[in-house]
This record gives C-alpha cells, sequence and structure tokens, in this order.
C-alpha cells in the first residue's frame, strides 16, 4: 500500500475528470482537490484526440495548480470492450493458458492489435468466470502518450466501469444482493452490474438526458444479463454521474423499473479537505474507484498499458545509468590514450609518438561504434514508435464516422478487421436494429449502406454480407464497409 499524493484522471468521451488523493501512513484515503474540463466542441482543424486530451489536461493541470505527478488513469467504458466468460475446470497450471485461448475467442481483434488484461472471478468455484477487458493498442498509447505530455507519470490504465465498480464495494461494503450501477453521461451511460464477486457492464449510446431510451435500454441490459449471463435482477439501482439539471431521475426510473434508486455517493468513506466543497460527489465514482484500486484496496485490478510502453518505461528509467557508464568508460580510455602517449613520447622518437597516438585513437573509435550502432537501433525504434502515433486515429476516426451513420434505433454489435491479400481495406460490422424505429416503407438496410456509401471515408463498394430473418422486435445484419483510402 503506497501513501503519498498522487492523482486520479477519468477520461471520457467529452471531457476529463480530475482528483488529487493523498493516502496517509494509516491507510485512510483524503481527498485534496478535484476539477473538470470538457473538451473543446469545435477543435482546430487537423488537431488529434490525443493532442485535444493533452492540451485540455494541461490547461486543468495549470488551473488546479497541482505538482504532483504519479497518476492513475480510468478510460471511459465507450472506448474497451469486455465479456464476462465462464471457463472449463483446468489445473492452477493451465489457467493462464485457459484465460489466453479464451481471450482470443471472445475479443474480436487480433491480440496482437489491443492490450488486454483478466480478472478472475470465484476461483474455487467448479466453474469460474473471468472478466476479459481489452481497448485497441494504439489508442492507450495514444491516451498514455496524452498524459505524459501534461507531465504526468501513468502508473496505471483502468476501465471506467470497472473503477466503478470498485468504488461502489468499497463504498457500501453492507450491500449483500445484486446491484446495478448507472453511470450517467453527456453523451452516453455506462451500466455496472455488481453481483458479489460478479462484474459485469456496458456502455450504453445514450445520453443523460433521454431519459425514455434510457430506461428502455436499462430494461434491455437486465434481460440480457439475466439471460445471457446467468444473473440475478438487481434489488438497487445506483445512479452516479451527470445527474445536474435532470428532473428527479431516481423518482422516475423507480417508477419505470420497478426498483428502489438512490444516489451513489462515493466519498462516503472518503476523508475530504476542510478546504474542499465537493457540491456533487455522485459525478467522481470513477476517481474514488481508481484510488482505491492504486491503495491496493479493491477486490479487481485491471491494467491495460502496452507492454510496449512498460518496456520504453523501464528503458527510459536505466537510461541515466547506461549514459554514466559510457561516460566513465570513455574517461577512463582517455587517461589511458594520454598515459601511453606522454610514456611514448620519452622513449621514442617524434615519428614513433605519432604512430602510438593513431593507434590510441583507433581503439577509442573502435569502442564508438558499438555505442553508434546501439544509437543507430534506437533511432530506428523511435522511427517505429513515431509511426503508430500518426496511425493512432484510424479506428477512432472510422469508428466515428460509422456512428454519425448510424440512423435512430441501430446501434453496432460487432466490428471487425476487414482484410484482402493481408491489406487492410475495411471492416465487417453487426448492426442490430430495432424495428419499431425503422421508417415505414423503407429498406432499413438499404438505408444504412447507402448512407455510409455517402460518406467521404467509405467506399462504393460497402455493400451487405449477410441479412438474417427478422426475430421478434428486431434484426440483425452484417455490412462489409469498404475504406476509400484502403490502409489509412
Amino acid at each position: 500500500m503506497r501513501a503519498g499524493k498522487f492523482i486520479a484522471l477519468d477520461i471520457g468521451v467529452d471531457g476529463i475528470k480530475l482528483a488529487e488523493f493523498k493516502r496517509h501512513a494509516s491507510g485512510q484515503l483524503e481527498l485534496l482537490d478535484v476539477g473538470m474540463a470538457l473538451f473543446a466542441n469545435d477543435p482546430p482543424s487537423g488537431m488529434t484526440q490525443e493532442a485535444v486530451v493533452a492540451t485540455t489536461l494541461k490547461r486543468l493541470l495549470d488551473e488546479r495548480k497541482l505538482s504532483v505527478r504519479a497518476a492513475a488513469v480510468a478510460l471511459d467504458g465507450h472506448f474497451v470492450f469486455s465479456r464476462l466468460v465462464k471457463l472449463p475446470p483446468v489445473s492452477p497450471e493451465k489457467l493462464a493458458q485457459t484465460i489466453r485461448h479464451e481471450a482470443v475467442q471472445n475479443i474480436p481483434f487480433p491480440l496482437d492489435e489491443v492490450v488486454w488484461d483478466s480478472h478472475l472471478v470465484a476461483a474455487d468455484a467448479p466453474e469460474p468466470e473471468v472478466l476479459l477487458v481489452a481497448a485497441k493498442t494504439d489508442l492507450v498509447a495514444g491516451m498514455v502518450h496524452a498524459v505524459s505530455a501534461a507531465g504526468l507519470s501513468p502508473e496505471f490504465i483502468d476501465a471506467g466501469p470497472a473503477a466503478m465498480g470498485n468504488a461502489v464495494r468499497y463504498c457500501c461494503p453492507d450491500l449483500s444482493g445484486p446491484v446495478l450501477v448507472v453511470d450517467m453521461r453527456a453523451q452516453s451511460s455506462g451500466l455496472v452490474f455488481i453481483d458479489g464477486p460478479r462484474t459485469f457492464f456496458r456502455t450504453l449510446p445514450v445520453a443523460c438526458n433521454m431519459m425514455e431510451r434510457l430506461v428502455q435500454e436499462i430494461s434491455r441490459s437486465i434481460t440480457f444479463y439475466r439471460n445471457q449471463q446467468d444473473g440475478r435482477v438487481p434489488e438497487l439501482l445506483l445512479l452516479a454521474g451527470e445527474l445536474a439539471g435532470l428532473d428527479e431521475p431516481e423518482r422516475h426510473l423507480s417508477e419505470r423499473l420497478k426498483l428502489p434508486v438512490r444516489i451513489f455517493d462515493p466519498l462516503q468513506h472518503i476523508k475530504v479537505a476542510e478546504t474542499l466543497d465537493v457540491a456533487e460527489p455522485h459525478r467522481f465514482g470513477v476517481l474514488v474507484g481508481l484510488a482505491v484500486r492504486r491503495a491496493a484496496l479493491s477486490a479487481m485490478a485491471i491494467n491495460l498499458v502496452p507492454r510496449a510502453l512498460e518496456r520504453e518505461r523501464l528503458f527510459r528509467r536505466r537510461q541515466p545509468v547506461m549514459v554514466a557508464c559510457a561516460a566513465l568508460a570513455a574517461l577512463i580510455a582517455g587517461i589511458w590514450a594520454a598515459g601511453l602517449l606522454h610514456l611514448s613520447g620519452l622513449v621514442a622518437q617524434e615519428s614513433a609518438a605519432v604512430g602510438a597516438r593513431i593507434a590510441a585513437l583507433e581503439q577509442v573509435e573502435n569502442q564508438l561504434i558499438p555505442i553508434e550502432r546501439k544509437i543507430a537501433g534506437l533511432g530506428a525504434r523511435a522511427a517505429v514508435y513515431h509511426g503508430l502515433v500518426r496511425q493512432r486515429t484510424q479506428w477512432l476516426v472510422s469508428l466515428a464516422e460509422l456512428r454519425a451513420r448510424l440512423p435512430e434505433g441501430m446501434f453496432l454489435s460487432e466490428l471487425a478487421p476487414l482484410r484482402e491479400d493481408g491489406a487492410l481495406v475495411g471492416m465487417r460490422i453487426t448492426v442490430i436494429s430495432y424495428l419499431d424505429k425503422e421508417p415505414a416503407g423503407e429498406d432499413a438496410v438499404i438505408l444504412l449502406r447507402d448512407r455510409l456509401r455517402a460518406s467521404e471515408r467509405f467506399s462504393e463498394k460497402t455493400s451487405v454480407f449477410k441479412r438474417p430473418t427478422k426475430l421478434l422486435f428486431a434484426r440483425w445484419f452484417i455490412l462489409d464497409v469498404y475504406l476509400e483510402e484502403p490502409g489509412a
């Protein structure tokens, strides 16, 4: 359990929440400062998401005048993929291999394109479960670079819903029945099911002010959790997030869902600095979850820091020692060469002294050659990192354009890269469409296909791959969406 001050960052779709915590030697967590900053609605042309995050975070840090550099970071559920999977009975020696096999089967991207972590649930049960959490590597790397560019040192990257689950378990240890946490945000809403040791979460593309649609999606999610995940119906609804300005959301949700509802206060077991006035503590559940996670007081520890960045961080820590050793070696070599030249001048003629000096310099040059090769290797590695950074927004831009083209009543279920002859040419998407939202007299599948073709980012080759039979209240279908500039 590490004592001292640290910063917690909740990076969302529309802005950043920040909190400064202190862990006392007694184990007590104290909230010292909080702050929020929204991203610019219309950032300058060509400004990447990483740059927007970095500049917004730097502005927020300057406003709060914080000098702490250690940071715990959480990514909004919109950026991550999760799945709760049952494991077959295996020996402890084969558990890690089995979890990796399940990750390959359930994460809808190649594992070399994502950074993923897992949390084992009820390891002693006959059929234990594992919570798989993953995010695109270029997205996470971009966020890490943005946080670092603002002057902070990210210690771990958590998933926002997982942090919210840790906050609820820490702040409400007396809850015995199944609980559903609704994290209401400006552009989306996160659902976190907490059922004993189990945690299951999903993100809904529904803003907090769309209450009627939110009720429908919560009801559908509860049904899905009960039928597909063998979960229990929640006995309590906890509200968190952006509740300001809403008209009695707890009363509305309670009446519609027939469940008791209360607003979640994540600060009830956290000491708050006397100089700090927190008017809306329900906004900061994820930040408290990060603090609990860093203090090793949580049951679930997800870390999405890419391995390449971990290796880079280790190299940077060792770099000063390497430079000092190289400088010391060069100094010793110089002293040795000077002594040799001086001795040669005393015992030989001028020509012999010149020859000795040339030989000494050649020896120094031979010592520098391995260093030059190492520098060249580091330059090549840096070029690779720069190339990855240039491509980091590929899927973010494509996914944002795709979501913008979806008509009301449709949402993405799955997405996978589409390749031809080994080259990335597009993506294969699975879309679910609610029948009651489809325009009368029109083919919703063809409507979506034509809207995608009309985008400057997607090609006219975009076509319907599979169109199954309609279900009771929805249909699902698959489109092959081709990029206008493959590989871009």
